[in-house]
């Protein structure tokens, strides 16, 4: 019986025990959300890629390969792959390496202002996206080559390096394609969906309240109308303009070189060399190579590791993807997902 009485005892501390750390981590969760939805308030009026003040000091740095001489220069490496787009699919909990063009731009910003980098190493895999998330990452590479004397950037690029992502890479320093590489497709596309005749076949209504004739434009469920069209293809033109001037200052070409280029066609590596889109073609060695004829001597490779501490891995993880992602992923669905937007994009 006495044996029994202490068995018992014991499983009853056990229980009490994880009872207590599940009250203090469901406490802990609460808090979280709450300072995550005062901080999203008051970040509510900023755009969604826009680098936070705190940022600079999110990453780590770490050592990926070279030597380590004092006398190396310091060269991150930053992965872009996947559609360039202003979002963030994460993990769920926040230990895989995040390649997407935001957290890419967050390392570049925080690059700018880290003395110790030299160079950045930009590995590009993507075959495009937003033209606003090309333009920012464009527009950081270029702020961190005349941010210090010296500093440099240098391109390699993966299976595709298309539109959004050539519009990145235009910006760098060097460009190296591998072998096997696809480039170019220089362009803007604007796309949607319609089904008018379909809705119309099968009895559905649609009703729209618009405080204008084109407010309701490219409306999925209404005919498509010659005059939308013609709308909307004065800013198509005007960013197609914005991208064949970025090339043609990046590379140093021609602005009318460039558009006999830009037609919105793919180029292999050995085309793109012999039209000067790149600068080389090579696999990882000849990159690391080309990367310290940059820095004009040995380089040390290191990357950016986001900090994790207990609030981070919450952060990232699938509670709060449970606790929020479900309603804005849904209407991102329905809405954001779904709406004609310019892209600068392989199709």
């Amino acid at each position: 019986m006495e044996t029994n009485t202490k068995i018992g005892c014991m499983a009853g501390c056990l229980v009490s025990v994880g009872v207590f750390i599940g009250v203090v981590f469901l406490f802990s969760l609460i808090i979280a959300v709450a300072f995550r939805g005062c901080a999203e308030m008051q970040a509510d009026s900023q755009d969604a890629i826009a680098l936070a003040p705190q940022d600079a000091n999110q990453f780590k740095k770490v050592w990926l390969s070279g030597d380590g001489e004092e006398d190396a220069a310091h060269v991150l490496k930053i992965r872009i792959s996947g559609v360039m787009s202003s979002k963030i699919d994460r993990p769920v909990f926040g230990t895989i390496d995040d390649t997407s063009a935001p957290t890419a731009l967050r390392k570049i910003k925080a690059a700018i202002d880290d003395e110790s980098i030299d160079g950045l190493y930009l590995e590009i895999d993507t075959p495009g996206g937003g033209v606003t998330m090309a333009d920012e990452l464009h527009d950081a590479i270029l702020r961190f080559r005349q941010s210090h004397e010296g500093r440099f950037v240098f391109v390699h690029m993966g299976d595709l390096c298309c539109s959004g992502g050539y519009y990145t890479a235009a910006g760098a320093d060097w460009i190296m394609a591998r072998p096997t590489s696809l480039t170019g497709s220089i362009g803007v596309i604007m796309s949607t969906f319609n089904i008018a005749e379909l809705a119309r076949k099968i009895g559905v209504t649609d009703v729209t309240i618009a405080s204008g004739e084109n407010k309701d434009m490219l409306n999925p469920l209404k005919p498509v109308k010659p005059e939308h069209i013609k709308i909307l293809e004065e800013p198509v033109k005007q960013l197609y303009e914005r991208f064949v001037r970025i090339v043609a200052e990046g590379r140093n070409l021609p602005v009318e070189v460039v558009r006999q280029l830009a037609d919105g066609r793919v180029f292999t590596a050995d085309d793109a060399l012999k039209h000067k889109l790149v600068d080389s073609i090579g696999h990882e060695d000849e990159a690391l190579e080309q990367v310290k004829k940059l820095a004009d001597g040995d380089v040390c490779i290191y990357g950016y590791r986001k900090k994790n501490g207990f609030m981070s891995i919450l952060e990232n993880s699938l509670l709060f993807e449970s606790s929020d992602g479900l309603i804005k992923k849904t209407r991102a669905a329905l809405i954001e997902e779904d709406a004609p937007r310019a892209e600068y994009r392989l199709r």
